[in-house]
């Protein structure tokens, strides 16, 4: 029985270190926002490896359909890590095919199964390049076809990606495309909402004027017009001003300085339109507050010179 024993020993250790050898002989990938994915030179030792290799080669040249094949059976009997390895270029194979549902979901098996791994940023980043896609009006597919809009799902992702990490730059990323998809829609109350929560949370981001921007040009846009309440207008204006005033420099203080100008006219033909009723009413008082207090806050706008006439008509416009 000792000859049987020690030739065992010897065989599993013989496995051992065919084990060892595929292990540290395996593709290695690297991935960085400038190159993309690149692999490491050295030649693979094992067939999972050599599949690896071809799988990489058919990646890079966008055959993605004919390597996701090759990429599950890597990581199905590959052993790590080229298994973790084959897992995301899977998941890059579905999102370089434009199959956003799918990459997201491969995505997410790659982060729930290698949390910890050197590569979980690149997961990360592609989630959010899935959000950006569908946000932007890519669609996804449904058995095959890309024939649904991906809005719904791309609010889901950014849920997702935000719940998770939400203070990282996965979620700056999302949450701003997340309030440019609303915007771009016209949601105009939805896009306010998500362009202050960047203002809340990512105080420091790149898109910051863009995000203060916006949410007074959301709320500026919600607002029914100046036949209903003034308050969106006096919402709107308050962040242009606040705007103009902490980024004068900014590309986008002229446009800030345009839509403050307009909720201003919009709040003094409000205003007229009141004193206009309570001339109607009878109430000539009542409606010379309003034409003077045109006068005195709104001088800019067109509507001072129509205030003027009727409070000089009620008795001058002292």
């Amino acid at each position: 029985m000792r000859p049987f024993c020690a030739r065992a020993a010897i065989a599993g250790i013989i496995t051992g270190l065919v084990i060892c050898g595929s292990v540290f002989a395996a593709p290695d990938i690297t991935w960085t926002p400038e190159g993309g994915w690149q692999k490491s030179p050295a030649a693979a030792t094992t067939k999972a490896g050599a599949e690896f290799d071809r799988a990489f080669s058919l990646y890079v040249k966008g055959k993605y359909g004919k390597c996701i094949g090759l990429l599950d059976d890597v990581a199905k009997h590959g052993g790590e890590p080229l298994a973790e390895e084959a897992r995301i270029l899977v998941a890059e194979c579905c999102l370089g095919a434009k199959d956003y549902r799918k990459a997201f979901d491969r995505f997410e098996e790659f982060i729930e199964k290698y949390p910890g791994s050197r590569l979980i940023d690149r997961a990360y980043a592609g989630e959010v390049e899935v959000a950006k896609a569908v946000l932007g009006g890519k669609r996804i597919k449904i058995l095959g076809l890309r024939i649904w809009s991906g809005y719904a799902f791309g609010e889901k992702v950014v849920d997702k990606i935000t719940s998770r990490r939400p203070f990282s730059d996965y979620a700056r990323e999302a949450q701003i495309a997340l309030a440019r998809s609303y915007l771009r829609r016209n949601l105009y109350i939805e896009a306010a909402s998500s362009y202050q929560q960047y203002v809340e949370f990512f105080r420091e981001g790149p898109e910051m004027e863009e995000a203060l921007v916006g949410m007074g040009k959301s709320i500026y846009l919600d607002a029914q017009g100046p036949g209903y309440g003034p308050m969106p207008y006096y919402k709107a204006d308050g962040v242009f001003r606040d705007f103009i005033r902490d980024y004068p420099a900014s590309s986008l203080a002229p446009a800030a300085k345009q839509y403050s100008s307009m909720a201003e006219d919009n709040l003094a033909e409000h205003y007229v339109m009141v004193g206009r009723w309570y001339l109607k009413m009878g109430k000539t008082a009542s409606a010379a507050v309003y034409f003077k207090k045109v006068m005195a806050e709104y001088g800019q706008t067109r509507w001072a010179g129509v205030s003027k006439t009727y409070a000089d008509a009620l008795g001058g416009s002292e």
